[in-house]
């Protein structure tokens, strides 16, 4: 503990941001991150904590000069930071990693893009970085299960929803064409190309809206994805609209519309994946169609299976297709769920008691 207080004061590393001494601000206040992951997996959760007045954990960004009882290293494995962490645990500072990507299993299968498998170094860093830690958070089941197998102390904590960022439910039915959204980063775009098929079957019924970034990122990726993803654009009804932040994307998503998560499941790195792709459309009653990934099954257990459906190939794809535009899908019903689902498993104060129970276990473990 934190001199008289009971409270646990705990300390952030994000995407390697360690204050540097010529950054007097950063000394002073810690290194900030914009990223998703550091608004969603700190910032949320931070806020929620200090709100709870008699919350036991308080989350703050790791300053040099402050006394932590312990730091997570969300992002975080350098050699720098795995520096700091040797440092905090000769003070007795107790070590958490936030593990988001799979980095402990050897890269196999169909890689799309450069970059997107992990290198030996990163996985070696991961490995050594875990090493140092009291204690590992896992993003995702499959990440859980993986991460078991190299530390024994291991919590899966999922991402979570700020419910107060989202607008007012609007009911929605689809009139005329059906409004099929997809976001995320644009080298992330070839996933589509996993129900081509499907998307080209459909194209006369539906506009495919896709909120990204940049598309030069396309420039990355493998033959012969990018002529292929090019192709299956020109053949669909489209709009690409820029992504400018999560609250501008659950305003977005309240639109209305049917949400896609298709994925290639032919290598390590996809199987890793949080369900945060889907409880964003989700918590704004956004009827979801995926892949089986781990974390996207578990949402469908807990949800009962309503409010997303989740295709094993190109026929059940084709069968959820059918069934939204049959006239006769009762959207009101699975929105609701969708939303509840969100409420009740993912949402800041849930995933936040997680963050608290865990980090309480792991300051109160001997090591």
């Amino acid at each position: 503990m934190s001199g008289a207080s009971s409270t646990l004061e705990v300390g952030f590393v994000i995407d390697e941001g360690l204050p540097r001494r010529t950054h007097p601000w950063e000394w002073l206040l810690g290194r900030s991150s914009d990223s998703a992951v550091a608004v969603m997996r700190f910032g949320w959760i931070a806020k929620h904590l200090a709100a709870e007045t008699s919350s036991p954990v308080r989350y703050s960004l790791y300053r040099p000069w402050r006394r932590f009882d312990a730091v997570v290293f969300l992002k975080s494995f350098s050699a720098e930071s795995q520096r700091l962490a040797a440092q905090l645990r000769s003070r007795g500072t107790r070590v958490i990693s936030d593990v988001n990507v799979d980095y402990f299993t050897p890269a196999d299968g169909t890689f799309y893009y450069r970059g997107m498998a992990p290198t030996p170094e990163q996985s070696a860093s991961a490995r050594k970085m875990a090493g140092l830690s009291d204690a590992l958070f896992a993003d995702s089941i499959h990440i859980q299960q993986v991460c078991a197998q190299h530390h024994p102390k291991v919590r899966w904590i999922p991402d979570n929803v700020e419910l107060s960022l989202v607008p007012s439910y609007r009911p929605w039915k689809p009139g005329g064409r059906l409004d099929l959204l997809w976001s995320g980063e644009a080298v992330k775009l070839f996933e589509l190309l996993s129900i081509e098929e499907v998307l080209r079957k459909f194209a006369p019924h539906f506009r495919l809206l896709l909120v990204t970034n940049d598309l030069a990122a396309l420039d990355r990726w493998f033959d012969p994805w990018k002529s292929r993803f090019q192709g299956l654009l020109a053949a669909l009804n489209h709009e690409i609209i820029p992504f400018r932040s999560v609250a501008g994307l659950l305003q977005f998503y309240s639109s209305g519309g049917v949400f896609i998560s298709p994925r290639f499941l032919d290598n390590t790195y996809n199987w890793g994946h949080t369900e945060w792709k889907i409880t964003l459309p989700m918590a704004c009653g956004r009827f979801t169609l995926g892949s089986p990934l781990p974390s996207y099954r578990e949402v469908a257990r807990r949800s009962g299976g309503a409010g997303l459906r989740l295709c094993e190939d190109a026929g059940a794809w084709t069968e959820a297709f059918d069934a939204v535009l049959s006239g006769g899908f009762d959207f009101s019903a699975e929105e609701a769920a969708a939303r509840e689902v969100v409420r009740a498993h993912y949402s800041t104060p849930v995933v936040a008691a997680a963050h608290r129970d865990g980090v309480a276990e792991v300051c109160a473990t001997d090591r």
